[in-house]
């Protein structure tokens, strides 16, 4: 058995090294962040070993072509859904015309997110159509022939959007080579349609 005066040098180091430990973690625990999920990103140490992040974390720049809302949300962080963010984003892709919201298909956000990537844009994804109700539906198909009856913008599966500086052909393009789900072509409008259905593309007006 080790005496006290033996392990006293120990002891010492140690103390010295909790106290050290101490302020790194107060002067850690000073900075506010914007947005508390953001804390969860930075690399962690469990029973000694390093934690490393489950992937990066996916950022949407959004705006609401219609409110003007905009968003700048990380909406998945450490391998997780981030639940407020989702929240947000819901809102904002809400039908403005009943201003009721729905849960939009995670994997229409996935597919958004690596779309957005792919067009290697800092602009922000303007949102033409998200959401919309049935009675929305309803109307803007008596507008137009282009509006599907059992549209998937009622089920949150839908999207229309346009990027600033890229043209509807370029989202188009970049759209088709995810292969995931609807890609429509609207030219004259100058957006583009995704959607999580069957994978097949079409043009329209």
């Amino acid at each position: 058995m080790e005496s006290s005066k033996d392990i006293s040098p120990y002891l010492h180091s140690r103390r010295r090294f909790l106290r050290d430990t101490s302020k790194i973690a107060a002067a850690a625990g000073s900075f506010v962040f914007a947005n508390s999920s953001l804390a969860s990103a930075l690399t962690s140490y469990e029973d000694g070993a390093l934690v490393k992040p489950a992937g990066m974390p996916r950022t949407l720049k959004l705006v609401n072509a219609h409110t003007w809302e905009k968003l700048d949300v990380v909406y998945w962080l450490d391998g997780e859904y981030v639940a407020d963010s989702l929240v947000q984003i819901n809102h904002l892709m809400r039908d403005h015309r009943a201003n009721e919201a729905t849960n939009m298909d995670l994997t229409l956000l996935d597919d958004l997110y690596r779309l957005y990537r792919l067009l290697d844009s800092k602009e922000r994804i303007h949102v033409l159509s998200g959401y919309r109700t049935p009675e929305t539906n309803a109307k803007l198909r008596k507008r137009s022939s282009g509006v599907a009856k059992y549209s998937l913008h009622m089920e949150g599966r839908a999207l229309d959007m346009n990027l600033p500086g890229r043209s509807a052909r370029d989202i188009q393009k970049a759209a088709l080579s995810l292969k995931s789900g609807g890609v429509g072509y609207y030219g004259s409008s100058g957006f583009v349609h995704i959607d999580t259905g069957p994978i097949r593309n079409w043009r329209g007006s």
